[in-house]
């Protein structure tokens, strides 16, 4: 009897979807939810997946949603490129050394709950109107995880791992790149991945306040226009792209963090 049951479970667990058909099954509800929404409502404000959809053809074929994502996301990656690089040398300066923990997390605990967007006004007034206070922002906004996660990972590096690597002749250098960044390698991702759809959030908003470029321009100029399946389509171009960047972060974590390959993202 118990290995009947046992049978059983086992054959459905392996009847069951996987965990990539289930994100499309949730994603699938979601827009059947929409879909009878907007149809049963017949609420011009809330246009149907069909109208949407042929928004963004519209837009891809005129070319205006290239121009504008170009412009966005170039920007976008410029900012988190910069965080990248300070936030994962911030963590593992604060990590590996007593008297920067002591002077950086004070000042990272005080200042990660003030909304870096509110001195975006104070940004434009000292590096002027274009691209530099943009991705000024988009650097600071991203800052944070990136910074955190790279600290709680190398943090995870023993006293023991770093007396093998001295012992058998590791200077600084070898130490950080074969003991610490490895260590702190799925902290460090784990940062990324929470930081990339800050990025866009960030940009998109900052692109909404006198703008006549970028994603977050044609988001308003559709509001302005009244144009529901305008904005609604760039809302969908976004969430197209986050999806896309927190599958290509996972699947990166998988493919670098090979020893934990067993972990589903």
């Amino acid at each position: 009897m118990a290995n009947l049951t046992a049978t059983a479970s086992s054959a459905l667990r392996n009847a069951s979807p996987g965990p990539t058909l289930r994100r499309l099954l949730g994603i699938a509800l979601l827009l059947a939810v929409w879909e009878f929404v907007a149809v049963t409502s017949g609420a011009r404000l809330m246009p149907t997946l069909s109208e949407i959809g042929t928004r963004v053809v519209f837009d891809i074929q005129t070319g205006a949603l290239w121009f504008h994502a170009r412009i966005t996301l170039g920007l976008a990656f410029a900012g988190l490129l910069i965080a990248i690089v300070v936030g994962c040398a911030i963590g593992i300066l604060m990590a590996r050394s007593r008297w920067a923990e002591a002077m950086l997390q004070p000042i990272l605990g005080a200042t990660y709950p003030i909304p870096r967007l509110a001195l975006y006004p104070i940004l434009i007034l000292v590096f002027g109107l274009g691209a530099a206070p943009k991705v000024t922002l988009v650097a600071l906004e991203c800052l944070y995880p990136m910074a955190l996660g790279t600290y709680v990972g190398a943090r995870a590096v023993t006293k023991d791992q770093l007396w093998l690597a001295r012992n058998i002749g590791a200077g600084w250098f070898r130490t950080l790149r074969d003991v610490i960044v490895p260590a702190a390698l799925p902290a460090m991702l784990t940062g990324l991945r929470a930081a990339a759809p800050i990025m866009l959030i960030v940009i998109v908003v900052t692109e909404m306040i006198g703008e006549s470029r970028g994603l977050g321009y044609m988001l308003m100029l559709a509001r302005a226009n009244f144009e529901p399946d305008g904005v609604l389509a760039v809302v969908a171009v976004l969430g197209v792209l986050g999806f896309a960047f927190d599958r290509l972060i996972a699947l990166l974590t998988r493919v670098l963090v090979f020893w934990e390959r067993g972990v589903t993202l």
